[in-house]
């Protein structure tokens, strides 16, 4: 979806013939002009190395082509303090080089790389139109189709049903110590009449939703946001933030004006799903979690699996009675913390009755995996919540209690599940977006020369 032109009208020019449009941009080196509108720009860095590949950008020509452009890092210091989104220029000479196979935001074959001899200037008096933006919205089903093949980066417009878990019946309120900390927010959207979607916003996406959202004096309903990834969290889909995301609400943009008519005339869609629906957590088995930990990627995230309670593991020290559990594909440890704190580090804690008597019994744990899982060398989730077995027992009475008190205790001093000893391994994914694999570092080079 284009957006509106900005600039003078059309005027003809003897020098237009020189200029080469994006459509006719081959691979190889070109030693012509280009005019077009700076669109975005952004870093992209190597997570693994924590270095800088290059500044990579999007740009659309006065035809309404967008493609990538790439400047090496040596070359950024030489044309940044130009740079300034929105605002149009003119280069002389540069290298077509190939467009990256993975996580693109250009359809292109080709992405217009800054050589030795480029030469880039800002044009002040516009001769002729360009579009001020170029979206590429997908549907659910399109997202659903394409996920886990890490391909092209879609856009994704719709109504917000959650902020982070809050349903805008009510101002959500956004806790800016706690995004400082975790650096992510999820968001609940639904496009139209589709299924809900899980959408992680993470770091500089995450700050601009912030601060979108609080500018808006009523509540903002319509969320725009472009180049997100697609993966498979515990079989549901979610999509996830990269670099290149643009953030945009209800009056930012045309696609969003429009969807917000759209959304005033049909005010029953906003309430066709539930906020119990679209608060369920992803069911993961103790295998998955255990290996989503080891991911270079990993931060913040709730799951929920179900297992076995295996035995009480007694003398613990640190307050902590462990309890083994296990299901299908893993065996480990839920750490029941009780309220010692005046005890030294070596209290061995007396293991509860109420524990024991669940033993041999499936239940459902909630489990809440933060930053501190991740430190050391020995992996561990935390337990909010441990839910009743599904099935009745005659004892299903004494096994709630003992569920609620351990619950509890649980969301006061905070339980572990402890896996075996392992360290993180590493991932050579580029912006790698903690729940979603990402690209290859050398992929995200669109060219060097």
């Amino acid at each position: 979806m284009a957006m509106k032109r900005n600039g003078k009208s059309p005027a003809s020019s003897e020098s237009d013939e020189s200029v080469m449009f994006f459509r006719d941009v081959s691979l190889g080196p070109h030693e012509t002009r280009l005019r077009f509108r700076l669109i975005h720009f952004w870093e992209a860095q190597n997570p693994v190395k924590k270095t800088l590949i290059g500044l990579e950008m999007l740009l659309i020509d006065e035809q309404g082509t967008v493609i990538q452009g790439f400047i090496p890092p040596g070359r950024i210091k030489k044309y940044l303090p130009e740079m300034k989104r929105g605002s149009v220029y003119e280069l002389i000479n540069f290298y077509g080089s190939k467009n990256k196979p993975m996580y693109r935001v250009a359809d292109h074959i080709a992405t217009v790389s800054f050589a030795w001899n480029s030469e880039l200037s800002v044009l002040h008096d516009i001769p002729i139109p360009f579009d001020e933006d170029r979206f590429r919205m997908h549907s659910y089903e399109d997202f659903e189709a394409n996920c886990d093949l890490k391909g092209d980066l879609y856009d994704v417009l719709g109504h917000m049903k959650l902020v982070d878990g809050q349903a805008l019946t009510e101002r959500p309120t956004i806790d800016e110590a706690k995004l400082a900390t975790t650096r992510h927010i999820m968001v609940h959207v639904q496009s139209h009449e589709g299924p809900v979607m899980k959408l992680y916003l993470w770091d500089q996406a995450a700050t601009d939703f912030c601060k979108k959202f609080k500018s808006y004096e009523n509540t903002p309903t319509v969320l725009l946001v472009t180049s997100v990834n697609t993966k498979r969290l515990g079989g549901n889909l979610a999509l996830s933030s990269m670099s290149p995301t643009r953030v945009f609400m209800d009056y930012d943009v045309q696609p969003t004006i429009d969807y917000f008519a759209w959304l005033s005339s049909n005010p029953e869609i906003a309430k066709q799903v539930s906020a119990e629906v679209v608060t369920k957590r992803e069911t993961m088995t103790i295998s998955d979690i255990f290996s989503y930990m080891t991911l270079e990627s990993a931060k913040d995230a709730f799951f929920e699996c179900t297992a076995t309670i295996d035995d009480v593991v007694h003398g613990s020290a640190w307050y902590r009675a462990k309890i083994s559990v296990y299901d299908s594909s893993e065996q480990g440890n839920v750490a029941y913390l009780p309220a010692n704190k005046d005890k030294g580090p070596d209290h061995e804690v007396p293991v509860p009755e109420a524990l024991i008597s669940i033993v041999g019994q499936t239940h459902k744990f909630c489990v809440k995996v933060t930053d501190h899982n991740f430190s050391g060398n020995t992996r561990a989730i935390t337990v909010t919540k441990i839910l009743p077995p599904e099935t009745s027992s005659p004892t299903k009475g004494s096994v709630d209690n003992a569920i609620a008190a351990t619950s509890m205790e649980a969301v006061q001093t905070g339980s572990e599940v402890c896996g075996p000893s392992k360290s993180r391994g590493d991932s050579a994914d580029e912006e790698s977006k903690r729940t979603f694999d990402s690209v290859d570092p050398e992929e995200s080079q669109t060219g060097k020369v």
